[in-house]
């Protein structure tokens, strides 16, 4: 079980056409599966069919089904034989935050016993991960540049012969 108390849930989801386009039966299973207390940060986690069910109030044949819809239209991936289910795009909304936040959702994807599954989500993970690091990279020489004054100025940022930079502000008469 998740030591999660929260779900980040992106509003667009109510745009979402995939979404919108679902019977209102599938779309509270796809916020269930979304929220529930299973969800683990690496958004592919174990979901036995029957804690499901008794959360949803639902008989197995209509879970089920609602779990083929998902998987046809693209929100979620799960392997019945694992009872492992995985929300597509997971990391666009909930991508690792830090390098410790990475590590431990590295692990949670490496116990998944659903091996096509597990190789999906580690292969999601790593290409967010890699933009994580990348932007991080990123930032840190930008602040490193700002901090020994190799930045750009204003005026090679926005251009001389801008009509701002002949202001008596930029200037320096302010």
């Amino acid at each position: 079980m998740s030591a999660r108390t929260f779900t980040k849930v992106s509003p667009m989801v109510w745009r979402s056409p995939r979404f919108i386009k679902l019977p209102d039966e599938a779309k509270v299973g796809y916020l269930y599966l979304l929220t529930n207390a299973h969800v683990t940060s690496a958004g592919v986690y174990e979901l036995p069919r029957g804690y499901a069910c008794a959360d949803l109030g639902w008989a197995e044949a209509g879970y089920d089904s609602v779990l083929k819809e998902l998987s046809s239209v693209g929100l979620i991936d799960h392997d019945p034989d694992t009872e492992v289910i995985l929300i597509e795009r997971w990391f666009k909304h909930n991508p690792p935050t830090n390098d410790d936040h990475a590590l431990g959702t590295r692990r949670r994807i490496e116990a998944i016993t659903s091996d096509h599954l597990r190789e999906k989500a580690l292969a999601a993970f790593q290409d967010e991960n890699e933009l994580r690091i990348q932007r991080e990279a990123a930032a840190k020489a930008a602040k490193a540049a700002r901090a020994s004054g190799t930045a750009k100025s204003i005026s090679e940022t926005i251009g001389n012969t801008s009509r701002l930079m002949g202001t008596r502000l930029m200037r320096g008469n302010g």
